[in-house]
């Protein structure tokens, strides 16, 4: 019965307040305010946009407009400055026409307004300025918010062909891709016979998969921009070669299509780089790879010559694997990989492998990692579940750090068999906390912080008190003279990718590019 009583006390309730309601919603006009002096507020008094591709739309930010006084605001139109010339799209609480009119704000109360930009084919090299604004007008008034943006044009890649992968599931996945060689004069190309090379004068935006085909040589040079779509790779097929050789001040760059701040170290947005079985003779030098779902998948190497070479190379926030091996042959210097979601390195199906003066550090922050950072494995399961060996025939490690944030080991030993003599870490300093194994580490330093700079940051230089500097070997350090930042290395020289330089003595040593 009581529950009952309160049921009918709350219907009558709200029969009385629903006039109310309906009264209150629906502001006349003298409850709006109609002073020139009210002057609404605003999230930004400039939106700021960083550069954004021609024909590719930016991302959509959002301005917020406050009214602060005690009565409604009517605002008799919002529209941008350049009306329908303008590269700018508003959304203005759901209307999306050129002008929106008669847009009310309550007292104290905000609107929101959604900003779009999207540029047309403008067939320049540099980036443009693209500027407008927001007009509110009101009260015999006008106000407004400055747009700002850079425009770049670039060459596009976009697919033309499509292959059928098998999903694992009993169907087919569609790979639409392109070809590297294709569109010579559209896409930047420069063909001679089967050598390519692609222009560095603007960036080269990749849609879907660009591959490198059978036979085919493709060359990249200091300062080649190369920005991919959400899930588009680059693959270098069997016979094909990708030789990418940058300079210390001006490397080449695999990265995310978005430039805007937010999305500039945001992991897994994009494929990865990918080096078929039987691709060969593939240079890496002073390239950054980045921002990728795996940065760099090496297949089967069918020879023993180095699938890659890799020098001066930084691979980095990835969401799955930095550097990820099949079974290839590798021959890495100087090089950085650091912030992977698993592993930095995923040594597969056996190999042969030689890192040196290397830093792999694994401070990872977008999700909880519970793998290590250096994965050995030399065994698969077949096609009948049959456990198949491949034995690593070598995986030398001189004079590099493995570090990372996990409070256990950052190395793992996937391995059948448990010899591990092809395994040798000389001069190294390591996170390895297991009691076996310790056989294969000579002459390191094991379970010491590094102490880098700022490693949350992805700063991987050394402070002046890191058991890193003086620590590895000459030997090594004499066949590698510089760092990779282009430093002379001390004899002997610090451990790691980077050699410890004072402010003062990076200003005098640093190699001319």
């Amino acid at each position: 019965m009581k529950k009952y009583c309160e049921f009918i006390f709350l219907f009558h309730a709200i029969i009385f307040l629903f006039p109310c309601f309906i009264f209150t919603s629906c502001v006349d006009e003298g409850d709006y305010t109609t002073s020139e002096a009210v002057e609404l507020k605003f999230s930004a008094d400039t939106l700021m946009f960083d550069t954004v591709f021609t024909t590719i739309g930016s991302v959509t930010k959002t301005l917020m407009v406050y009214n602060s006084e005690n009565k409604a605001v009517k605002i008799d139109r919002i529209s941008l400055g350049s009306g329908s010339a303008s590269f700018y799209r508003l959304n203005v609480d759901g209307d999306t026409s050129l002008v929106a009119r008669d847009i009310e704000i309550g007292a104290r109360d905000s609107l929101y307004i959604f900003v779009r930009l999207e540029l047309d084919y403008n067939n320049q090299s540099n980036p443009l300025l693209v500027e407008d604004s927001v007009e509110f007008f009101f009260n015999n008034k006008r106000q407004r918010v400055l747009l700002h943006a850079f425009g770049q044009d670039a060459y596009y890649h976009k697919p033309s062909h499509y292959l059928l992968s098998d999903d694992g599931k009993g169907g087919y996945d569609t790979i639409w891709f392109s070809m590297a060689h294709e569109n010579p004069e559209s896409c930047g190309v420069i063909v001679n016979g089967n050598d390519l090379e692609w222009k560095n004068d603007k960036p080269h935006v990749v849609l879907g998969v660009c591959a490198v085909d059978s036979a085919y040589t493709l060359n990249l040079n200091a300062n080649t921009k190369i920005h991919f779509q959400n899930s588009a790779e680059f693959w270098v097929y069997k016979d094909a070669t990708l030789k990418a050789e940058g300079e210390v001040s001006q490397p080449i760059v695999f990265q995310g299509l978005r430039l805007d701040e937010y999305y500039r170290d945001i992991p897994g947005q994009w494929g990865c780089v990918r080096f078929w079985a039987g691709s060969k003779d593939n240079i890496l030098n002073n390239v950054v790879v980045k921002n990728a779902t795996i940065g760099v998948l090496v297949d089967t190497c069918v020879t023993q010559n180095p699938t890659i070479e890799m020098i001066n190379t930084r691979i980095e926030n990835c969401s799955y694997i930095g550097l990820y091996s099949r079974g290839a042959v590798l021959d890495v210097k100087n090089s950085l990989i650091q912030n992977c979601g698993n592993y930095l390195l995923a040594l597969s199906l056996g190999g042969n492998y030689q890192f040196v003066h290397c830093t792999f550090a694994n401070y990872y922050n977008y999700k909880t990692r519970t793998t290590p950072s250096l994965y050995f494995n030399d065994y698969y399961l077949d096609i009948n579940e049959n456990i198949q060996h491949r034995p690593i025939e070598k995986a030398e490690f001189y004079n590099s750090i493995v570090y990372g944030a996990l409070s256990d080991s950052e190395i793992e030993f996937d391995m059948l068999d448990q010899n591990l003599s092809a395994i040798r870490f000389d001069y190294c300093l390591l996170k390895y906390k297991n009691e076996n194994q310790f056989n294969i580490f000579t002459n390191s330093i094991l379970n010491e912080d590094p102490m880098f700079v700022e490693a949350s940051e992805g700063d991987l230089h050394l402070q002046e008190n890191s058991p890193c500097i003086g620590k590895g070997n000459g030997i090594w350090g004499y066949n590698l003279p510089f760092d990779i930042d282009g430093n002379y290395r001390l004899d002997p020289p610090s451990i790691g990718a980077y050699e410890y330089k004072s402010q003062t003595e990076n200003k005098f040593f640093k190699k001319k590019s």
